[in-house]
């Protein structure tokens, strides 16, 4: 038996930004709430749920840093997503760049998480970068 990713809750206290970053990207956020909580924005990406909630101030640690997160999205098209995140003023860690599976760009949230955008194309990511 192995696991499977579920749900990535990310919590904020930039909620309408962040609502807008996540959307720019593709992701259709959209108002929910629970019995007794909060309204937040969610939604289902595959078999993954989606959440971005109010939260208290913070900073996500430095790309690559120890307790650190890189959500990932697939995105139909690069290009899309690069000039709407791009439209938002959004900081780029790395230009679209070509892959053998496909070309990606990481782009940091409005929190400081480094965020990895790219668009599945050819082959499959090699063995390697999938452990």
């Amino acid at each position: 038996m192995s696991a499977e990713m579920g749900a990535l809750i990310l919590f904020t206290d930039r909620l309408d930004e962040m609502t807008a970053f996540y959307r720019a990207l593709g992701v259709p956020l959209e108002a929910e709430t629970h019995e007794g909580g909060s309204v937040h924005l969610a939604c289902d990406l595959g078999s993954v749920h989606f959440a971005v909630l109010a939260g208290s101030t913070g900073n996500a640690p430095p790309f690559r840093s120890g307790g650190g997160a890189m959500p990932g999205f697939a995105v139909p098209s690069l290009g899309v997503a690069w000039d709407r995140v791009r439209g938002l003023g959004a900081r780029i860690v790395e230009e679209p760049t070509e892959y053998p599976w496909g070309p990606r760009f990481l782009v940091m949230d409005p929190d400081g998480r480094t965020v990895e955008v790219f668009e599945r194309r050819g082959s499959e990511r090699p063995a390697e970068l999938k452990r």
